[in-house]
């Protein structure tokens, strides 16, 4: 009777599988140790901009250089800086620009500003400006009187004032109080000499009230 081969083929089929099998396994694990992830820390990175976005793709904060910095976009339109600085942008969940940090370095001198917005103009900043000859002319704060929110954005712009600031003027320290229409009506400060006088004027800008009396200013 003749030796039937099945058993034997079928077992070098199920050797075979195996060892099959092996090497895939073995070829998978070359190929992850070849392709580990790297380590996530980074001692340095060079970028020209970097985009932070929400999961949906949109932006909601932008660090750049001055060539790569965004313009001002509000409602879906976008505006002209005065001057096209380096630094951060903060943007709504509508892609609308809310503030920043602005780092300006042209011939006529520095200027470094931290702003936070309102719908349609700057609301609030903290700057400093420097001369082109590197020598400090002021710092302070800025609170600028809110424009309603249904304005366009460039006639807002033309009705912005300010209305408080708290600043060092080439050393003379200044808290300057302003009605609506940007007029100065309460002036309080100490100068680079340490003298110190309280004003209030009147919406011509006439000095109606001052103390110490003796001390005297031109308006």
């Amino acid at each position: 009777m003749p030796h039937d081969p099945m058993p034997r083929l079928l077992r070098e089929m199920r050797l075979l599988r195996l060892y099959a099998g092996a090497l895939t396994l073995a070829f998978v694990a070359v190929l992850l140790t070849a392709f580990k992830a790297p380590d996530p820390h980074f001692e340095r990175l060079s970028v020209e901009r970097l985009d932070i976005v929400d999961a949906d793709g949109a932006t909601r904060m932008v660090l750049a250089n001055q060539q790569r910095f965004p313009p001002p976009m509000l409602n879906g339109e976008t505006f002209k800086r005065a001057v096209t600085p380096a630094g951060l942008v903060f943007y709504d969940r509508k892609g609308n620009e809310v503030g920043g940090l602005a780092l300006t370095d042209v011939e006529a001198g520095k200027v470094s500003a931290l702003a936070f917005d309102n719908p349609n103009m700057d609301a609030i900043g903290l700057m400093t400006r420097i001369g082109a000859d590197g020598e400090p002319i002021s710092s302070g704060l800025q609170i600028n009187q809110a424009v309603p929110s249904h304005v366009k954005v460039l006639d807002a712009a033309k009705q912005a004032t300010r209305r408080i600031a708290i600043q060092n003027d080439r050393n003379d320290a200044e808290i300057l109080l302003a009605d609506a229409s940007g007029k100065d009506r309460i002036r309080l400060r100490v100068d680079r000499a340490g003298d110190a006088r309280i004003e209030v004027l009147d919406a011509d800008g006439r000095v109606v009230f001052s103390a110490p009396e003796a001390a005297t200013r031109t308006p």
